[in-house]
């Protein structure tokens, strides 16, 4: 993902700055979590995806009360 968008041109949508810190980094995504994330997503996510504080507020939104996949994010 990083290194793609690294290659990509400047004036193209979708490239990176040389100086930005890689993605990864910024998504906080452990490396040994990236091939499990990008193999097994749909196994191990049925329902939203994000930080616990975003699945929190997903479900404020939509009055549920259980947080589904909060320990799959969480990892």
């Amino acid at each position: 993902m990083d290194e793609t968008g690294r290659i990509i041109r400047n004036d193209k949508r979708g490239s990176i700055s040389d100086v930005a810190m890689p993605i990864l980094d910024r998504l906080n995504i452990p490396q040994e979590n990236r091939l499990k994330l990008t193999t097994e997503f749909t196994h191990l996510f049925k329902g939203p995806v994000g930080s616990l504080q975003e699945l929190d507020a997903y479900c404020v939104h939509l009055e549920r009360k259980r947080r589904q996949g909060a320990g799959n994010s969480r990892r």
